[in-house]
Parts: structure tokens; sequence; C-alpha cells
């Protein structure tokens, strides 16, 4: 993979090979222009197998492949917020202590303004997904097929987001206790002249390294029932047995949690769900009545209507229970609560949850003492599931021989079931455990039609 280059702006990066990070300019002193050196990985093979076993009925699949990820423009966006061409000032206060006097920031200068920065790796492996799947599928009758399949996924060297120079759990500023409290700019930099300079060698507050280094699991087995438009019906049905793994969060677009980990020293207790849908089941079908041929009226009336019909089931997405804050004083990215609550024992789910006042046991968490990290695993909560039923009819009129009219109705969430949303999963906050909000909206009906000549 070859990185981007911007054609108007030189970047910045980080080089952490000698364990202290020193920051180069693309570009310059023999780092790449684009921040990052090239993967020539475009190995990616698919294979795909089938047998029949025409005795049963019954035919064989399997199927292997390799598939990278396409670049992701956001990693190269990130490094137009970094020194020497914008300084990303910060200001982070011990939040049981306040510190922060004032919320001016004075005039930046590189080499006394505390700055945060996003880095990428200079030498990232290519993001990729081994896929691999098998199933059997027999034919009943002659319109029906039913599938069994097996469908695995692994993700490799995933982007995440390691936040490498927090401090320790602990009372007082962050800012003297970070691993790395000021950083350098490699030796022979050249800086854009509208820049001011007092030294190459600037404090830091947070620094967000996207590296990949994360790993994904997903396992599914399913079931497909086919029907092929005969009759005047066809319809798909599946079942889907699931379960998703992952040992980081999705940076980009996090479920319900954040999108950094709690403890940076500690990567490997962030393993858990993913985007895990453990159970799904699917039905859409189409039907096109036969009309009433019994005399020229009900004829007329009952001719070329046409109906369809989707409804979905799933179980709910899981979500991490956390504290509102930075309540172990180790740092944090804008926007980002990693903090998780602490587990009491006491059920999650006993009699008397499961509902928008209460989905689960707000007693069995707690939040962390003061300058620590919780011990509730990630998404280790599931929320409510949702159910979903839509319809539509058509009838078609023939205005001329090549003109016709149609009137469509639809009905989307047909039998106006409440989908609640996710609980409020913030424990040191008043409506902890509750559900305001729905994921879809009540019954909708839709009126149209459409005249083609």
């Amino acid at each position: 993979m070859s990185s981007l280059i911007d054609v108007h702006y030189t970047n910045s990066n980080l080089d952490l090979s000698s364990g202290t990070p020193q920051v180069f300019i693309g570009g310059q002193n023999g780092y790449p222009r684009g921040l990052m050196y090239p993967n020539l990985a475009r190995f990616a093979p698919r294979l795909g197998l089938a047998q029949g076993l025409p005795r049963l009925g019954v035919v064989m699949h399997i199927a292997y492949g390799i598939f990278y990820t396409p670049v992701d423009m956001n990693t190269w966006c990130n490094q137009r917020h970094n020194v020497p061409y914008v300084f990303s000032q910060t200001s982070q206060s011990d939040p049981f202590i306040p510190s922060i006097t004032t919320l001016n920031f004075p005039q930046p200068i590189l080499g006394t303004t505390v700055v945060s920065y996003t880095a990428l790796q200079l030498h990232a492996p290519p993001q990729y997904v081994q896929q691999w799947s098998a199933s059997l599928e027999k034919q009943v009758g002659s319109e029906t097929t039913v599938e069994l399949g097996y469908l695995g996924a692994g993700g490799f060297h995933l982007q995440r987001s390691h936040l490498i120079n927090n401090a320790l759990p602990g009372p007082g500023l962050i800012q003297p206790r970070r691993p790395f409290p000021k950083i350098s700019f490699v030796a022979n930099s050249t800086f854009p002249s509208d820049v001011t300079v007092s030294s190459t060698t600037f404090p830091v507050s947070t620094i967000n390294l996207l590296e990949n280094t994360s790993q994904s699991w997903y396992d599914a087995g399913y079931v497909n029932v086919r029907r092929r438009y005969s009759g005047g019906l066809s319809f798909l049905a599946n079942y889907t047995f699931a379960k998703a793994l992952e040992n980081a969060p999705d940076f980009r677009s996090p479920m319900f949690e954040s999108a950094i980990p709690q403890n940076n020293n500690d990567l490997n207790a962030e393993k858990g769900p993913g985007c895990d849908i453990r159970h799904r089941f699917a039905l859409s079908a189409v039907y096109a009545a036969p009309s009433w041929n019994r005399t020229n009226l009900t004829r007329a009336v009952t001719r070329d209507w046409r109906g369809s019909m989707e409804y979905q089931v799933q179980t709910g997405f899981p979500f991490t229970v956390s504290v509102f804050g930075d309540t172990a004083n180790a740092g944090t990215a804008v926007g980002e609560n990693p903090i998780r609550a602490n587990v009491t024992g006491a059920k999650v789910f006993p009699s008397g949850t499961r509902n928008a006042t209460t989905w689960f046991n707000p007693a069995a968490f707690t939040a962390p003492p003061a300058y620590t990290y919780g011990n509730a695993s990630r998404n280790s909560v599931y929320g409510p599931g949702m159910q979903t039923m839509d319809m539509g009819v058509v009838r078609e009129f023939s205005v001329t021989e090549s003109a016709r009219f149609e009137a469509r109705a639809e009905f989307f969430n047909l039998f106006n079931h409440t989908n609640l949303g996710t609980p409020n999963r913030f424990v040191n906050t008043s409506s902890f455990g509750s559900i305001t909000e729905a994921t879809t909206p009540g019954r909708e009906v839709q009126l149209s039609a459409r005249l083609s000549f």
C-alpha cells in the first residue's frame, strides 16, 4: 500500500524507532513525504469450490479469500492537526481538584505552547481480512432451496487508537506525570516562515498513535430458505447465530463505548464483544395475488394486486458500562470517556429489569475509587433487541396499451412496535440504567403513485 501525499502541504509525523518520539516533517531528512513507508503486500488470493452430490440432491460450497481494507483518508487528514502547521492546544485538569483558571489560550509558539499530537505508524502493516465459508445447499421441491452454512472471518493489523503519552492514574496535574512531557523535531528540520519558533523541543500532552495492531474474530452459522418466484410467491428467510469479538474498539465509529482504551499500558484488557448481534432472523416476501374471475366486476376489482413484506428481529448490541469523565486522571482524548465502572457482584438482570425505566440493575456497578481504573469488561452488557415489520401494497391500472398507472401504499413499522434505544451507560449520572430514546420511529404510512408510459 502506498501512502497518500498532500500535494499542497507537507505534514508531520512521529518516528518511534529510538524509543523516544521524534517529530519529522514529510519529505525532509530522508523521511517519506507521505509520512509512512509504503507496504508492498499485494497477495490476496480467493478460492471457491463447489461439488454436487446428485444422489442426495445436495451441493457443497467452500470458499476462502484475503481482502485488504481500503485506504482510510482520515488517517492522513489527522496529520493536518499537528505542529508546526496547526497548534492543537489543550489544558487538562485534575477532575477532583480543578486547576484551570482561564479558557483563553495564548498565542502559539513552538517550544512553549502545550499541544496534542496525532501520529500514524511509520512502518504500518496492511490491514486485511481473511474470510472462509462452507455450506450445504439442498433443493426442496421445484422452487425452494435450503442452505445450511458457516461463515468465519478474521481481521488482522486493524487500526486502533493508542494514547502512548498518558500518565499513570493519580492525583495532581497530568502534564508533569506524562512519559514524554516534551518531544523534539529531528535535527535540521525546516519550518514554515509564519511559525514562531523558540525551540524545536516542545511540550506535548496527548499523543494519539493510530497503529495497526488490533484483531477481530467473527464466526456465524446460518440457515437460508429461498423460494424462486412461482405461483405469484417468492420469499427469502434467514436465521443467523453469530459471535463477534475484537481486542480494540473501532476508532472511527465505535458502537456504545469509548473509541480509546481505558488503560493504554494494558491493551489486552480491551478484548471483548464487538458489533455482536448474537441472533438475527429476517424474512422478506413478495406475493402477486391472482384475480377472482367469477364475474367481470370481481375480475376488475381483484386483478393486478401485489403485496410485499419484510420482517426483522434481532438481539441487542453490547455496550460498555463507563464513568463520565477521566476519574483516573490519566489523560484522555477530547470527547472520550474511557474509564469503566467496577462490578459489585450483584445480578445484572434480576427480575424487574429489561424495561425502559430499569434496563439493568444499577446496583450491579459502581464508580471506581478516584485515580483508579474500573474492572468491568468491554461491552459486557447487552441492550434491547429490535423488531420491525414493513409492508407494501401495490395496485396497477392499465391506462392505454403503453401506459400504466401504479398506486402504492407502504407501511413502515406496521405494528407500531417500540424498539428501545441503548441505556444510559454512565454509572455516575442520575439516569444510569434507564432508556430515554427509541432506535426506530413509530408507524409511518407512505402513499405514492406513478405513471409509466
